[in-house]
């Protein structure tokens, strides 16, 4: 608990909390945004298409989407951590927190397998048809994790831990 205190009241959680510019903190946040547009954006098409939705759309023309993805992720984490420094003694006891990391990364497991069943050319290692069941199951899970991990993020900022 000693390091998170100290993280928490480090000089970059000073500077990034405390600076002169009205433009620090809110553009981490901004960014943390923009990161999980992109991220859970990308997403939800793909799974959208897994369910069935614009079924016209050949599944291999949304490849393109997982560099948007693993870029949302990406500045996602880098935001993230800058987020988690500011508060880490508070948010290592919320299990709000805990919540959402693991929805994320269930959620992008999920997004893993989805790709390799539903979206990775014929002929690849475990490519399977778009339509299975088994999919498109796991493309709901996966937007339900999408929405369980943003409620318990906005969450975070209401439910502070008394712990």
């Amino acid at each position: 608990m000693a390091f998170f205190r100290s993280l928490q009241s480090s000089a970059f959680t000073e500077w990034l909390l405390g600076s002169e510019s009205i433009w620090t903190y809110p553009t981490v946040l901004t960014l943390h945004t923009v990161g999980m547009a992109i991220l859970v954006g990308a997403s939800v098409v793909i799974h959208l298409r897994v369910l069935q939705v614009a079924p016209g759309i050949p599944p291999r023309r949304l490849l393109p989407l997982y560099r948007f993805i693993w870029m949302g992720f990406a500045i996602n984490l880098l935001s993230g951590l800058a987020l988690f420094v500011t508060e880490a003694a508070d948010r290592i006891v919320d299990p709000v927190f805990y919540v959402k990391l693991a929805s994320i990364a269930a959620a992008l497991w999920l997004g893993v397998i989805v790709k390799r069943r539903a979206i990775d050319p014929p002929g690849a290692p475990g490519a399977t048809d778009v339509t299975t069941a088994l999919s498109r199951s796991m493309a709901a899970a996966s937007l339900a994790l999408w929405t369980i991990a943003i409620v318990a993020g906005r969450l975070m900022a209401y439910l502070k831990s008394t712990a």
